[in-house]
């Protein structure tokens, strides 16, 4: 049970809490890489502050102390691994994300570094981790894994995407994000569990297969579909909202593409583009997502396309074709992207990226404007003919 905020402000974790900070920390080696100054127990009575703001800035200095820039891991690491993992699991935390961020940067550093021995410096060209960070991580995945069913949406995909950061249990983990998703009732959260089936995938020694065709069914699986019309099927339309059925085909495709790299697939254009142009649906994140992040979502998902020439070209014209301002200015920058990469894509999209030259909407009228520049600057009237016989 959680005590009064004490006098001082700093601190609502229980007395008991506060005596283990104490006692089962060695403070020596909790310091600032950066001001090398030790920190000592209120760093942690502070995560627990019911101040946003001392909460957030405790969080933030022990991310510091543990990982610098995140992309190492140090001693101080393995002192406070525990109650990182505990405050990711306290309702009483308000950094509860922020905490699970520092613990996900953590294992990837881990991932990335060699092992030392102890008593031995940390440095080197490669960064390194302390010999006893695996087995330490590992307790810590343990006490994580409840997180999967936790009562907030943000930490179920914080846990999720730190887990997914544990290649030695990919085999385990894959079957947990698996079972997760056919629970999972938030669009955000089911992506998270896609992504990291894809995250682990290439790490399985008998769930790889399994994964990857998991991954390709979500990819074909637009989720629940139009819905009914309540006036003229109830139970059908009933039935419909009792469904998730989430819509994870973007999720899917970057999660295929991390499983299997170098492995290109013409499905991803067709799918990315179907994806993209059916309307998100009511409750769902994406519906009342703003301009701007849709946009996002089209470039970082055209992104993951690289080397399909032909199916980008596709995307680029659908999205061109459609009656928005947001699907045209996604479209406009997958154009931008492709012309400025390849120099067979100006007659395909030149004369569909002129039509916007005089559109209504002032954005894309000047995007639209600075790409037919480009091209003109840059290819001059050689560029301008092959538009104009395109």
């Amino acid at each position: 049970m959680r005590d009064p905020e004490r006098a001082d402000g700093r601190c609502a974790a229980s007395a008991e809490l506060r005596r283990r900070f104490a006692e089962e920390v060695d403070w020596s080696k909790v310091v600032d890489p950066y001001v090398p100054l030790p920190h000592g127990p209120d760093l942690l009575e502070q995560l627990w502050s019911p101040d946003l703001s001392i909460a957030d800035n405790a969080c933030a200095n022990l991310h510091a102390a543990c990982c610098g820039d995140g992309s190492w891991v140090g001693l101080a690491a393995l002192e406070v691994l525990p109650f990182l993992v505990e405050a990711a699991r306290d309702p009483a935390v308000k950094v509860r994300t922020e905490v699970l961020e520092v613990l996900a940067d953590l294992a990837r550093a881990g991932n990335n570094a060699r092992t030392a021995e102890p008593g031995a410096r940390l440095g080197g060209r490669r960064p390194n981790a302390p010999a006893a960070w695996p087995a330490a991580w590992e307790r810590a995945v343990d006490a994580l894994l409840p997180g999967l069913d936790d009562d907030a949406e943000a930490v179920r995909a914080g846990v999720v995407a730190a887990l997914a950061r544990t290649p030695g249990r990919a085999d385990d983990l894959i079957d947990r994000f698996r079972a997760r998703f056919e629970e999972e009732p938030e669009l955000l959260v089911a992506e998270q569990l896609v992504l990291g089936v894809g995250e682990l995938a290439a790490h399985a020694t008998d769930r790889s297969e399994v994964a990857v065709a998991w991954l390709r069914q979500r990819m074909s699986d637009a989720g629940k579909g139009e819905e009914p019309d309540i006036e003229d099927d109830t139970e059908a339309w009933l039935a419909w909202m009792e469904r998730h059925g989430h819509d994870v085909r973007l999720p899917a495709i970057a999660a295929l593409c991390r499983a299997l790299p170098g492995r290109p697939d013409p499905a991803y254009a067709r799918t990315t583009a179907g994806a993209l142009l059916t309307p998100s649906l009511p409750g769902t994140a994406h519906h009342l997502e703003s301009r701007s992040q849709y946009v996002g979502r089209v470039t970082d998902a055209d992104a993951r396309l690289d080397e399909d020439l032909a199916g980008r070209l596709a995307l680029a014209r659908a999205l061109l074709r459609q009656d928005t301002p947001a699907h045209h200015e996604g479209g406009l920058r997958v154009a931008a992207a492709l012309m400025s990469r390849w120099r067979s894509a100006w007659p395909e999209l030149l004369p569909e990226v002129a039509e916007f030259v005089d559109d209504p909407d002032p954005e894309n009228r000047a995007f639209a404007q600075r790409i037919v520049a480009m091209c003109g600057a840059t290819g001059g009237p050689a560029c301008a003919a092959e538009g104009a016989g395109a």
